[in-house]
């Protein structure tokens, strides 16, 4: 999460109906080193009493998607203007935050879609709780700097509204945390059934692709959590074979270039991040790499099964 030491891939979004797989997302940047990549992947049901949980699920990470992704771009400018909060109020640090309320909206609208999976429901109402106390504390912070309040009372106000913003972030980012950990710990196994599932249904080079990207995923986890003495000989390893899951692919669908030429972008900014650990400009390093791995996913998330092994009767 952003101002946490934490920079997390996004979870997944999980299609219902017709012949879908789980898809991978992105990840959000922070202002720290990371030391955890939390994705997650969705199931896929053909029962209509799972409909319902479905869509409610994909509201969730939909949400969370945006938010996290939206982190990767500003997620070193949030973390600075709440250092400098912490300082004492700052007229122009409430103007990039965090998109809060969008969250807000997301998952109330989740919530009223129904339940999803116990766990996950649980911390999703944790952080609507959370975000409850946030919110009105950020609304009285913006309207005090946009109205120039600070300039009447030298902003002790300010100085006061800055301090509980603080500690309502903090609280937001400890919470958000749990939720992104237990949609990663509930779904990542589904996925890897799910596999298997379109493995028995004939499609070969989507399930390859399925394996790639959970291999892909774990691997920048890895990354991330080791940066600073990485383990080339491992990764490189794994990379080979990643690579070599991606080159099987018996396609000549546009979706296969598109997933290859993500993934080496992807592999190049995992070898910059292992050049290094000690480069000044690693923090960089570590947000560009989460970037490539996001556009591998959005081009995964492009991909359907019958686009690489055509259509099943």
């Amino acid at each position: 999460m952003i101002i946490s030491s934490k920079r997390k891939l996004i979870s997944t979004l999980m299609c219902v109906g017709a012949l879908t797989a789980g898809l991978f997302v992105s990840g959000c940047g922070s202002d720290k080193a990371a030391d955890k990549v939390s994705s997650a992947v969705s199931s896929v049901t053909d029962s209509k009493s799972d409909e319902k949980l479905n869509k409610a699920f994909d509201e969730l990470i939909k949400t969370t998607n945006e938010f996290n992704g939206n982190n990767v771009t500003w997620g070193q400018q949030h973390a600075e203007n709440l250092a400098k909060f912490k300082a004492g109020f700052d007229e122009y640090a409430i103007n990039t935050q965090p998109r809060f309320e969008n969250l807000q909206n997301g998952l109330k609208k989740s919530k009223e879609i129904g339940n999803t999976y116990k766990e996950v429901d649980t911390e999703r109402d944790n952080v609507l709780a959370v975000l409850d106390e946030l919110m009105p504390v950020y609304k009285e912070l913006k309207s005090y700097t946009d109205s120039k309040a600070y300039l009447n009372d030298g902003k002790a106000k300010g100085n006061e509204l800055a301090a509980k913003y603080v500690a309502a972030v903090e609280k937001f980012n400890a919470a958000y945390d749990k939720l992104g950990e237990v949609i990663n710990t509930t779904n990542k196994e589904k996925n890897k059934k799910k596999m298997e599932q379109m493995k028995k249904d004939g499609y070969k080079n989507y399930a390859a692709v399925m394996d790639a990207t959970l291999r892909l995923t774990e691997l920048v986890e890895k990354v991330q959590a080791t940066y600073t003495n990485p383990d080339k000989a491992a990764i490189e390893k794994e990379i080979g074979e990643i690579q070599g899951l991606l080159n099987g692919i018996d396609s000549k669908d546009s979706h296969k270039d598109s997933l290859v030429r993500n993934f080496n972008d992807t592999v190049g900014a995992i070898r910059q991040v292992m050049v290094d650990p000690n480069d000044k400009y690693q923090d960089r390093n570590l947000n560009r790499m989460i970037q490539q791995y996001n556009s591998y996913i959005d081009s995964y998330n492009r991909t359907k099964p019958d686009d690489l092994d055509g259509k099943k009767k």
